[in-house]
């Protein structure tokens, strides 16, 4: 459940970045409301999720993370109809509800607080957490025309954009930072990162002086938080994540520059720098690919450490897969000293404290260890709202001969083959690979072609099934487990809050990306049923919401031919 909540906080990314984008087209936002926006919609769900997907993270609240999933949406859309209005009564009421989720997210910092046991880096991100609320009183004040500390017009939204990146998102990336190398000067940067931005805010407030001098510790810490990255990060890093910190990093030696600039200019009584020029230099710069490049890169980061010891096939496709895919590439093993029968050589294999094999029908055990002995009959059960998408995506996968689910059941008279071959493990990378392919007697069709294999991480067993794709391959870790009534579950869930390897991957290049999909299989076994016969149910989750549910009667093909 927990998993699923933060995926559709997931969800809110791509979708807000479209929402965001669309917003171009009307006219009437400035480059500040434009810049907020942008938080609302895209930067603020991107961390929020990326700190939720830390495993090792003490941040976790289902109860804050459940109001947010109903009060982003409505408050990002909100917002965006109260920029669309001059300030005023109407206006200020649009802007409440977004600012109602700066508030939960700073409750949620305070109660992170008083918790205790939080580390350095924990820390740091709370603290961005209470900024953000900030941002959300000056927002009210705004909207609602209401000057605040004898400040009015567009200084109280350059103050809500400050606290959503500078306030909010800095010290989060600080946090990510000594996470990754804790060290004195990684800590520093966390203490003078959350110390500045409200020593920034007093200084605009009170005192030139307090605002110039906070500004020189503030572009202190990002310096020092830049050279880090380029120091520690930058050189372990992938090709992708390496080229997503040099730009989110190095984009702060020119957006501090201005800031400096500007900050000098307002001490002195001198115009520096037009504040139209800031708004557009240095708010888009820290907006866009300071602050949201900043979290990708992490995120890529993050994801490149879990992925680390997770052993991908190598095999991939130029364009058509089709059930000939294996003979075409080469990649049979035709000296394999015993033909594979099963998905798996042995379910004893993943035993484990938490897993006894012994426990579960033998028959179930026996579909697994001898998959070509059976045969299955499938009836798709797609979602409502995927009976559009899962048409369009029907004629891809029927061109592709990959993943290529029917839309309507499967019938015994449709002559489904199923094939188990054995696959070269130097061609693959892997241990012990062997491809299963599903194909439609009547057309020569692929269903799909599956690569099997398994890995041991921390002492868990792993099924690891690679699918190959047209110059990539969509990888799924299931982990394996008990389940109601002596049920066999397979799922891509994390199931606890501890470092797992399981996941859904699209794997380019051998850079694997964690996609947003999920996936449970859960074999049973009938009362009174024939021998032989079980069943099993695959369910499929995007952004946490499940789209499509594959109920499935697998029998022995001994038994088929007598009925």
């Amino acid at each position: 459940m927990h998993e699923r909540l933060i995926q559709i906080i997931h969800s809110y990314v791509p979708i807000g970045m479209v929402l965001w984008l669309f917003s171009w087209f009307i006219p009437i936002y400035v480059n500040t409301e434009r810049i907020i926006l942008f938080a609302a919609f895209v930067v603020v769900p991107l961390s929020l999720f990326r700190i939720m997907e830390t495993r090792k993270s003490n941040m976790h609240h289902p109860i804050f993370l459940k109001l947010l999933i109903y009060l982003i949406p409505v408050g990002a859309l909100t917002l965006a109809g109260s920029f669309s209005i001059s300030p005023g009564i109407i206006s200020g009421l649009l802007a409440i509800p977004w600012s109602v989720v700066t508030f939960i997210i700073a409750i949620w910092g305070l109660t992170l607080i008083t918790k205790g046991s939080l580390t350095l880096a924990d820390m740091s991100k709370t603290v961005g957490f209470i900024y953000i609320s900030v941002a959300g009183i000056w927002l009210i004040a705004h909207q609602f025309s209401l000057p605040l500390l004898g400040f009015q017009g567009e200084i109280m939204l350059l103050t809500v954009n400050h606290f959503h990146y500078a306030g909010f998102v800095a010290p989060i990336l600080f946090g990510f930072l000594h996470d990754y190398r804790k060290s004195f000067l990684s800590s520093t940067v966390v203490i003078l990162g959350v110390v500045a931005p409200i020593l920034i805010a007093l200084g605009m407030t009170f005192s030139p002086l307090i605002e110039w001098l906070s500004v020189i510790v503030f572009v202190f810490a990002l310096i020092l938080y830049s050279s880090l990255v380029f120091i520690y990060v930058i050189p372990n890093a992938t090709r992708w994540t390496k080229g997503l910190h040099i730009i989110s990093s190095g984009i702060i030696w020119i957006t501090m520059g201005f800031a400096i600039i500007y900050g000098l200019g307002q001490w002195t009584g001198s115009l520096t720098i037009p504040i139209s020029k800031m708004i557009l230099f240095h708010g888009y710069g820290n907006a866009v690919i300071f602050s949201f490049l900043g979290v990708l890169a992490w995120h890529s980061s993050l994801m490149d450490q879990q992925t680390a010891g997770i052993p991908f096939s190598r095999i991939q496709g130029t364009g058509k897969i089709g059930s000939t895919f294996f003979q075409k590439r080469n990649v049979l093993n035709q000296t394999a000293n015993g033909h594979p029968t099963g998905l798996i050589d042995h379910l004893q294999d993943y035993k484990n404290n938490e897993f006894r094999p012994d426990q579960f029908h033998p028959d179930i055990i026996d579909f697994y260890e001898n998959t070509q002995d059976y045969d299955l009959l499938l009836i798709p059960h797609w979602s409502k709202a995927f009976r559009l998408p899962a048409r369009l995506y029907k004629l891809i996968s029927h061109q592709l001969e990959q993943m290529n689910f029917p839309l309507e059941a499967e019938t015994r008279e449709q002559q489904v083959s199923s094939m188990i071959l054995p696959i070269q493990d130097q061609q693959d990378g892997r241990k012990k690979v062997r491809a299963w392919v599903r194909t439609y007697n009547q057309t020569g069709k692929s269903i799909y072609a599956a690569l099997y294999s398994t890995h041991v991480s921390r002492n868990i067993r792993y099924m690891n099934i690679a699918f190959p794709l047209p110059f990539s391959q969509m990888t799924s870790i299931l982990y394996l487990q008990h389940a109601e009534q002596d049920s066999l579950r397979l799922t891509s869930w994390l199931t606890e809050q501890k470092e797992q390897d399981q996941g859904v991957y699209l794997v380019l290049r051998q850079k694997a990306i964690r996609l947003p999909i999920n996936e449970t299989i859960t074999v049973w076994k009938e009362l009174n049923s024939p021998a032989g016969a079980i069943e099993a149910k695959h369910d499929m989750w995007l952004f946490g919401s499940k789209f499509l549910s594959l109920d499935y009667h697998i029998y022995l093909k001994n038994e088929a031919s007598n009925s």
